[in-house]
């Protein structure tokens, strides 16, 4: 009895030894310093030139991710310190460093990045967009850990800065930051051509920056209905989660900047700055619903669920959650009528791949390559489990989700799957096997 008890403490300890360790590579990284420089590059092209601390603690290396869509987006690499050894895989888009003799290395690097695959340059470089999520890792991280960065940005006369957090403008060329505890992959940033852009400030309550292409601005009706969904939706998914837009504890301090540009569709993965929209559509398209979706993505998204790419069922969690729930915000603020419309055009589009091969489970979507099974097929799964369960019900469970996960790594399609079946409602007797939707 006394070896066994002698055998649980040494086990108790090695896992706790573990744990500290995993937990201490979230901190591993210190002293962050990055300068971007958009400054005499083309488009498509930056500048960077960043240190930190590495501190290697329990492990012998460490991977960061660096790279982007093409082997050559890195270019003129250099990077200064004896006290480890590192190799750049441009394939894998990863930067390993190794430890030589010491714990704590001080690193110092420069490149050139060209971004060629997932970027955008809209209106033939009116506006360029960097984000990490799609697949651009344009400065070092390590993904889903937390730091502190002092940020700078220089750019040309000619070009404007939004970024993802707050940056002060020292002169008309040069912003600044000192960024606190943030996730490291969440760092986005736009550069748009000033004389291209008219901008708006409107109250909401809370400061909203607008900007649109000039001779291209939509007319007063749709400016209006604008800032009445984005004031309801704010209102609606605050109350739903229990949580409020604007955080402090969730580092959103500010509304998000709407971006209008010329491509052709909405994109925010990291919803804590600016959400960016097609011009054309915001200003034709029957409704402006999928604004609704990015707002959402303030607590349903990419920043706040860490599920990676590649794991089971990563974009029902990511989107098809998030698509559902701005369908509920449909469901109250225009009826049942609307929201039942709304499920009609999800039917017609799923009905046109059901039972082919592009019909997938929900689980095998791993990646964002099937718009229809994550963004139609999802939400009427889930609109059938609201059904046998109660819309409150859902929602609150969805809620629930969002406070018990958000932030937390790693993250698993299960989480939700059990919380689904240890509700309540569920009863344990609720399943992704609907009668109305079947899910493979």
């Amino acid at each position: 009895m006394q070896t066994y008890g002698y055998m649980r403490k040494i086990i108790f300890i090695l896992t706790l030894i573990l744990m500290i360790c995993h937990t201490a590579m979230a901190e591993g990284i210190s002293n962050y310093k990055l300068l971007i420089c958009k400054d005499n590059q083309e488009a498509a092209n930056l500048h960077v030139s960043c240190s930190f601390y590495l501190d290697f603690q329990c492990a012998d290396s460490v991977s960061m991710n660096l790279g982007g869509g093409q082997e050559f987006s890195i270019e003129n690499l250099t990077i200064e310190g004896d006290a480890f050894e590192y190799e750049y895989n441009g394939e894998t888009k990863k930067i390993v460093f190794h430890k030589k003799t010491k714990h704590s290395v001080h690193v110092s690097m420069e490149y050139s990045y060209t971004n060629l695959s997932a970027f955008f340059i809209y209106g033939e470089g009116d506006a360029e967009l960097w984000e990490t999520s799609f697949g651009e890792f344009f400065y070092p991280y390590v993904p889903n850990t937390y730091m502190d960065m002092n940020l700078d940005v220089e750019t040309p006369d000619s070009l404007s800065l939004i970024c993802s957090y707050p940056l002060k403008l020292e002169n008309a060329t040069k912003y600044s930051g000192k960024l606190h505890h943030i996730l490291s992959q969440s760092l986005t940033l736009a550069f748009i051509r000033s004389e291209t852009y008219q901008r708006m400030e409107e109250y909401v309550p809370g400061r909203l920056c607008i900007y649109q292409i000039r001779d291209m601005q939509c007319g007063k009706e749709r400016y209006d209905e604008l800032l009445e969904l984005t004031k309801a939706s704010i209102a609606f998914f605050g109350r739903v989660y229990g949580e409020d837009y604007i955080s402090e504890g969730r580092n959103v301090t500010t509304l998000p900047v709407y971006l209008f540009h010329n491509g052709k569709g909405f994109s925010n993965r990291y919803n804590i700055g600016f959400i960016s929209a097609s011009q054309e559509k915001f200003s034709t398209y029957p409704d402006i619903y999928p604004l609704v979706h990015e707002i959402g993505h303030r607590w349903l998204g990419e920043w706040t669920l860490l599920i990676e790419d590649g794991q089971p069922g990563a974009y029902f969690i990511k989107e098809s959650l998030n698509e559902f729930m701005t369908l509920m915000f449909i469901r109250q603020f225009y009826g049942v009528r609307t929201y039942e419309a709304q499920l009609d055009k999800c039917r017609a589009e799923y009905e046109k791949i059901k039972g082919t091969p592009q019909d997938e489970p929900l689980v095998d979507v791993v990646r964002n390559n099937n718009n229809t099974v994550v963004y139609r097929k999802g939400p009427l799964v889930l609109d059938c489990i609201a059904k046998q369960i109660g819309y409150d019900e859902l929602m609150g469970l969805i809620a629930r989700f969002y406070r018990k996960y958000a932030g937390k790594y790693p993250l698993r399609y299960t989480d939700f799957i059990d919380m689904l079946h240890e509700s309540k409602a569920g009863g344990g007797g609720i399943s992704m096997e609907v009668t109305c939707v079947s899910d493979k």
